[in-house]
This record gives structure tokens, C-alpha cells and sequence, in this order.
């Protein structure tokens, strides 16, 4: 008999990781999935009825102006739940809608399995009580998450972190096309005095308003200063797949400066001497791809101020967390200004002990993020559960 699961990805990195679950599921045994998702998901088989590109919101300020939306969702889902009986309930991440609805699931006796746990560690760990009343399995991506959840009485697995399993590294022949192809159209010249500059602004909306126009006036001092030096620089944005390329060309517009778009972050990632990156998932793939980075953030005044009260942590970046040390530099909110930024960017673009530091150091993140297979190990641990 196919077994069902309702799955819930609220955002475009969530997407990516329950598209690979699902596909590992499928693999192994004849299941049919409904739920929230992306693109991703869709291709890999699940039955889209919400899209991240409407569940995509950043800051309490901007949650609270779409909660009548939100409402509308749960119900949705409740409906699913009630009327399909699912064998079981897999959350992905996005804490914010999933804690509170595998409550619900719960309360309707479905099995509730949680895919990349919340950050409980940052926010303080007042949730896992709630998850150890709600969740019937974690399934973590770093191992002292697993460790945390088993102090605590929670039924937890390190599965290891799919971005193992996702990333692909670019060839030096497809680097290089990369390259040629950027610079012969703007800035044809020695390529040994060409440089990259990736800029990954995010993949939520507010994230492009509020950081990208900084990003490229960072740029833009970048281009501006080394050019004197005789070095080229080609600042390129890497697109998230939930925005559309009319947001990119309107902050552009607004701020008159303007950069390549990729699609192929992955190649941009590999290809790119240095990156300015906004906080998050991104900056652990960065890290998997060898690229020097600056970490930035920037939020709404209000989100910032109840954030401060909240986080935990002195680090925002995964890759410092991670690590245990201060790898990557990071500028959050008001420290997040051209000028600065600009700075760290060209040490790294223009020293290679500073660039070479960064890049050994992450040595030890690959480490801590255990082996490839975490997509499968989850899946196997969920179909053998419900």
C-alpha cells in the first residue's frame, strides 16, 4: 500500500533539502507527498499546494503583517491532515510555522518528523520543550545538535548536512569559460589582474531590499579603488530561485550601480576570488566551495532589537559557529556600510595570506559536518518510523 506524508518547506534553501529527501523516499519505496514547497520539490514529485515564494518572510515585523496569510496556510494544512491521514507529517526547517503546526499535527495523532532542526542553540532553548512534546524524531545536521537534544530528553539523529550531498564543484574548464565569458565582454585585459566578486544578498525578499544595495556600493568602492592598481573587478549577484530578476535591476536602478546576474550560484561560488554573503545556509556553501567571504546582515530596526534580546550567540555566521572561532568577518546591521565592507573586501582580493588563512581554516568545517548521505540516511530513518 503507498504511504502518504504531507512535507512543509517554508523557504528556497528548505526547498532544495526536502527536494532531495523526497527523492531519496521515492527511491525507496512507493509514496505520494503533498504539501508546501518550491520548485525543487515540485520537479522531485510532491504536490505543491503552497509555494515558498509565499511563505518567504523575514523579521517579526514583517511575520506580522502576513499572519492573516499564514492562518489561511495552516488551515490548509489542517484539512490535509484530517481528510488524507498521512502516514506521517516531515517539517523542514522553518521553525517559525513548523513548531507551531506539528503542535497540531500531533494533536491529530500523526507521526511528526523534523528535517534540519530550528537553531534552538541560538535562539535560547526554551523551544525544545516544545519539541520534545511535539516531535517524534529530530534529525540534525551538526553533531553537537544531536548531543544538545539527547541532554534534553528529545529523540534526535545526526544525519549529517545535505549540503554535502548537493554541492557540485565546478571543473577548471567550466571556471574558466565562466570567467572569459564575464570578463571578455566588459573587461578584456590580463587575466591575471581579473577578479571576481560574488555578492549573495539572500533569498528572501526583504534580504534583497535591505542588503544588496549596500553590497553594491561596497562593489562599486571595490571596482573604483583597485582600478588604480590595475586590477579588474567584475562584481556578479548570485540569483536566489524564489526572486525575480526585476528585483535585482530595481535596487540596481535605485542605487546606480550595476552587476552581472548568475543563476548557476554553485559555478559563481567556485569561480569568485572573494564574496560578500548575507548570514545564513549560503555561507556554509561558500565554505564548501573554497571561497573567501565577508558575512553581512542587515534587518528591520524593530526585528534587530527584539533579535539582540533573543540570540544567544556572539557570531551570526554559520561558518564561525560552526568553527568554533572567528574564520570569516562579519557586519551586521549599522556595521554593515559600504565603506567598511569595501575594506575587508579588498584585503582579500589583494592579499593572498589573507585569503589562504580563510581558506584553511575550513578545512575543519568539512570535517564537523560529517559524510555525504544525509538526505538518505533521513529518509530511511522516516519510511522505517512511519
Amino acid at each position: 500500500m503507498k504511504k502518504s506524508y504531507l512535507i512543509i518547506a517554508g523557504e528556497t534553501s528548505g526547498d532544495k533539502h526536502a527536494a532531495r529527501l523526497v527523492g531519496c523516499m521515492r527511491e525507496f519505496a512507493d509514496v505520494r507527498l503533498v504539501g508546501i514547497g518550491g520548485d525543487e520539490m515540485k520537479a522531485a514529485g510532491v504536490e505543491i499546494i503552497h509555494h515558498v515564494k509565499e511563505m518567504s518572510v523575514m523579521g517579526f515585523s514583517e511575520v506580522i503583517s502576513k499572519l492573516p496569510f499564514f492562518a489561511r496556510v495552516r488551515k490548509d494544512m489542517i484539512r490535509i491532515v484530517r481528510q488524507e491521514r498521512p502516514d506521517g507529517v516531515v517539517l523542514v526547517d522553518y521553525p517559525g510555522f513548523n513548531l507551531r503546526f506539528a503542535k497540531i499535527a500531533r494533536r491529530e495523532g500523526v507521526k511528526v518528523f523534523y528535517y534540519i532542526s530550528p537553531q534552538v542553540w541560538a535562539w535560547g532553548k526554551r523551544r525544545i520543550k516544545t519539541i520534545r512534546r511535539t516531535v517524534d524524531l529530530m534529525m540534525t545536521i551538526f553533531k553537537f545538535e544531536e548531543e544538545m537534544y539527547h541532554k534534553a530528553g528529545v529523540n534526535a539523529k545526526f544525519v549529517g548536512h545535505p549540503l554535502l550531498d548537493e554541492i557540485k564543484c565546478s571543473s577548471g574548464a567550466e571556471i574558466q569559460q565562466f570567467r572569459r565569458q564575464f570578463f571578455n565582454s566588459h573587461h578584456p585585459g590580463n587575466p591575471e589582474m581579473q577578479r571576481v566578486l560574488a555578492l549573495l544578498p539572500g533569498s528572501r525578499h526583504q534580504e534583497i531590499k535591505r542588503i544588496l544595495p549596500t553590497m553594491l556600493l561596497a562593489a562599486r568602492t571595490v571596482v573604483d579603488e583597485l582600478r588604480g592598481a590595475g586590477m579588474r573587478i567584475e562584481p556578479i549577484i548570485g540569483c536566489a530561485p524564489a526572486i525575480d530578476v526585476e528585483e535585482y535591476s530595481s535596487v540596481m536602478h535605485e542605487t546606480g550601480v550595476n552587476a552581472q546576474l548568475c543563476h548557476d550560484v554553485g559555478l559563481l561560488m567556485d569561480s569568485a576570488d572573494a564574496g560578500m554573503i548575507t548570514s545564513g545556509t549560503a555561507t556554509l556553501e561558500a565554505a564548501l566551495h573554497d571561497l573567501p567571504m565577508l558575512v553581512a546582515y542587515k534587518t528591520s530596526p524593530v526585528t534587530y532589537f527584539l533579535g539582540r534580546s533573543l540570540v544567544r550567540l556572539k557570531s551570526i555566521s554559520l561558518v564561525n559557529i560552526v568553527a568554533g572561532e572567528r574564520i570569516v568577518e562579519e557586519l551586521v546591521q549599522g556595521g554593515f556600510e559600504a565603506t567598511r565592507a569595501a575594506s575587508i573586501i579588498k584585503s582579500i582580493l589583494t592579499n593572498s595570506e589573507v585569503s589562504d588563512r580563510i581558506k584553511q581554516k575550513y578545512a575543519g568545517i568539512r570535517k564537523a559536518l560529517g559524510e555525504a548521505g544525509a538526505s538518505a540516511r533521513a529518509a530511511e530513518l522516516i519510511l522505517k518510523a512511519a
